[in-house]
């Protein structure tokens, strides 16, 4: 999962988990469940969000929300310290229930709005607690799903508008879209975040890092450190060039090589300084992004050797 958030603005858009510490539970019985959506239903009254999705979890929850205000941290401080507290009188416990901070990505405003309610109201579903999502009762799919179940402290307008402005054609359109997933699931929509991060197009990583120019470095987020100012992709591809002694023409369509080369290169580009998939397919000679993808596994789960050849290349940048 993504480092924790600090970037804030008014109307920012985000997807949020907290996770229990050391992955135990965070909930023991449905008193606590009902407990913990009781404070978030305060907090999306109080610091005014638009809750678009949720799902609780066992050991961890989902949020989609958007904070008109600017306030995400505020707000989840209030939820998750608020909730805790009553965890632990309730139980008798003592110690963090949460994993440290929340976590999670910055999301476009345009453009996500589908798979990000989605991806979150499937998550019982993949964890194989139900068969459908209406069957889990903790999270906001029931209120897609019937008008008589919707919850008036979250926002469903902006996701079933995405089908029109009739409300009985819409939930219809919104319930086929989340079923078309069901047996045949895509991957995450998190999964090309860049920097693990951020969410959406060109233009809103630019307005991102234009946010950032001002800021001092923040050593628990060095991935939003090198979005500020990154280098070009052809001095990236060069620095991995000459570490390998290889020319860029050994990457060409159709060329092939045993060493690691182009694949480092691939996640130099793509996970650490944040470029498209398709503008690092198109230089190194990939037929399209799903092989950049499959680069970048290669070097995620490879071995310990692999990891501290990336680091040492990147280390050039500094």
């Amino acid at each position: 999962m993504a480092r924790p958030l600090r970037i804030q603005y008014a109307g920012a858009l985000y997807h949020v988990m907290s996770r229990g510490n050391q992955r135990r539970p965070i909930v023991a019985d449905e008193m606590d469940r009902q407990g913990r959506l009781d404070w978030l239903r305060r907090t999306v009254e109080t610091y005014g969000w638009r809750l678009h999705a949720f799902v609780l979890m066992t050991n961890h929850d989902h949020l989609f929300v958007e904070t008109p205000d600017g306030n995400l941290s505020a707000g989840m401080q209030f939820l998750n310290s608020n909730y805790s507290g009553y965890f632990k009188r309730r139980h008798r416990r003592v110690g963090h229930l949460f994993q440290g901070r929340f976590r999670g990505h910055l999301i476009e405003e345009d453009g996500y709005f589908l798979e990000v309610s989605r991806y979150l109201h499937l998550n019982p579903v993949r964890a194989k607690i139900v068969q459908r999502p209406e069957e889990y009762r903790w999270s906001s799919y029931a209120g897609y799903r019937w008008a008589s179940r919707a919850l008036p402290w979250v926002t469903y307008q902006r996701v079933l508008g995405e089908f029109g402005r009739d409300p009985v054609k819409a939930r219809r359109g919104y319930v086929r879209f989340v079923r078309a997933r069901i047996d045949a699931p895509g991957k995450s929509p998190f999964a090309d975040a860049v920097g693990g991060l951020l969410l959406g197009s060109e233009e809103f990583l630019a307005r991102v890092r234009r946010l950032l120019s001002g800021r001092p470095a923040d050593p628990e987020l060095p991935q939003l450190d090198r979005l500020r100012a990154r280098p070009s992709l052809d001095e990236i591809l060069q620095a991995v060039a000459r570490h390998f002694g290889r020319g860029k023409t050994d990457w060409s369509p159709g060329t092939r090589r045993d060493d690691a080369s182009r694949a480092i290169a691939a996640c130099l580009a793509r996970r650490r300084f944040g470029y498209r998939a398709v503008a690092v397919a198109a230089a190194l000679g990939y037929s399209g992004p799903s092989g950049v993808s499959h680069a970048i596994k290669r070097i995620e789960h490879g071995s310990k050797d692999l990891q501290e050849t990336l680091t040492r290349i990147e280390s050039e940048f500094a």
